[in-house]
């Protein structure tokens, strides 16, 4: 642990995509740890400091994206004694797609895949006919799947990872030196 910073409760490897941006990226964190409290009990209030720490952001990180998150009506916050942050609805009611355009608005739908300033059906990119059926697919899916569906993905993942790791680790009382000595040859020559 660095810093007194905890690592974020799933793996980096949560939408790793280039579709999304960082800010929309870290919504779906935030998003998901919100879901998450609130499959285990209704109603879930979560202080922002707690949010922080297992979403991996900086409190005014974290701030920033609370704040579009709030506008498009998808939390709730509150001051004083009670203070902290909770999903406005239900977790199987909120889509992915409403993320994503609370964060990225619609225009994740008209950038080009390749990156290219301009890219229409009248001066397409060489990806633009695939790209533009599937982002299609790709818009019906998110609006199909719930926050809830996401926080069972990231549960299930995080779960199927548990034996492994802990398959990997050395037994008890083996000193930290021996520990390190066995990862440095589990890496190999790369």
């Amino acid at each position: 642990m660095k810093h007194g910073r905890r690592e974020p409760l799933y793996g980096a490897e949560l939408l790793q995509s280039p579709l999304y941006s960082r800010t929309c990226k870290e919504a779906f964190r935030i998003m998901e740890r919100l879901a998450a409290a609130a499959l285990r009990r209704a109603g879930s209030v979560r202080n922002e400091t707690t949010l922080a720490g297992e979403t991996g952001l900086s409190l005014p990180a974290l701030e920033q994206v609370v704040h579009f998150l709030r506008l498009a009506g998808l939390v709730e916050t509150s001051r004083g004694r009670a203070a902290g942050i909770r999903l406005a609805r239900p977790a199987s009611r909120v889509s992915l797609l409403e993320v994503v355009r609370a964060i990225d608005g619609t225009g994740l739908w008209a950038r080009c895949i390749l990156g290219l300033e301009e890219c229409s059906d009248t001066m397409p990119c060489p990806a633009h006919p695939a790209w533009k059926q599937a982002r299609s697919l790709l818009e019906e899916h998110l609006a199909s799947q719930s926050l809830e569906d996401l926080t069972r993905a990231v549960t299930r993942r995080h779960r199927a990872r548990k034996p492994v790791e802990a398959r990997s680790q050395k037994p008890p009382g083996e000193s930290d030196l021996a520990r390190a000595a066995g990862s440095l040859d589990s890496m190999g020559d790369r």
